[in-house]
């Protein structure tokens, strides 16, 4: 008995370990990209540096500390996991597509080729996947019954993030407009992923949201 209630009291102090290292990261992550950004800015032609960067966020805080926290088979069920969203979910989750294709791509439409939309599609799958397990998936796992540090505390980290890769390439609406359209797409992916209990379905419309970033793609090809 003495050597269970041991155990016990150890998992629970790594669960509070843990807990507080996903506390962090809505602070840790903006902060830490925001200065790799500008540091490889300062030593790299700006596409390579905006690459590199990207790649860097993409391996580190969104696939591998998920992995380590949750382990990899608790994050990939995570992915997996959601019922199908209700109509008015479905259409929540719409919106920020309609307004991202509006915005971003239906001007820059027929600068499009094959080469283009492959690496407009390619990265968008890699960086919403990666994203949806980061912001919502961890938090969720962590803080299920808690709103504020399940739900509304990633979303502020993950829009503060947007503001790291712009120190190489500003947005042309201007970088605060930049993080308040992130802010909805994430509010968006946080209500029907919160209702739906998972990230399955939220993982497409995130994926059409970030495709249709027609300049970003052209920079990492440097056109």
């Amino acid at each position: 008995m003495v050597r269970s209630r041991k155990v016990g009291t150890v998992a629970r102090r790594d669960g509070r370990g843990r807990q507080r290292l996903v506390q962090a990261i809505p602070v840790l992550c903006p902060l830490s990209m925001w200065a790799g950004f500008a540091a490889l800015g300062k030593r790299l032609p700006p596409r390579q540096a905006y690459n590199l960067g990207f790649a860097t966020y993409w391996a580190l805080w969104c696939f591998a500390v998920p992995a380590w926290l949750l382990g990899p088979r608790r994050a990939l069920a995570v992915i997996r996991a959601g019922r199908r969203p209700t109509v008015s979910e479905a259409a929540l989750l719409a919106v920020p597509v309609l307004g991202a294709v509006g915005t971003a791509l239906a001007p820059n439409a027929r600068r499009v080729d094959a080469q283009l939309a492959a690496v407009m599609l390619g990265t968008a799958t890699v960086n919403a996947i990666g994203e949806e397990l980061l912001w919502r998936g961890l938090f969720a796992e962590e803080f299920p019954d808690d709103v504020l540090r399940g739900s509304a505390w990633p979303l502020v980290g993950f829009s503060l993030w947007h503001l790291a890769p712009q120190t190489i390439l500003p947005s042309r609406h201007g970088r605060w407009q930049l993080v308040a359209g992130a802010a909805f797409v994430g509010l968006s992916s946080t209500v029907v992923a919160h209702r739906t209990g998972g990230l399955w379905h939220t993982l497409a419309p995130h994926i059409a949201t970030d495709a249709c970033g027609v300049a970003a793609a052209e920079f990492r090809l440097g056109r």
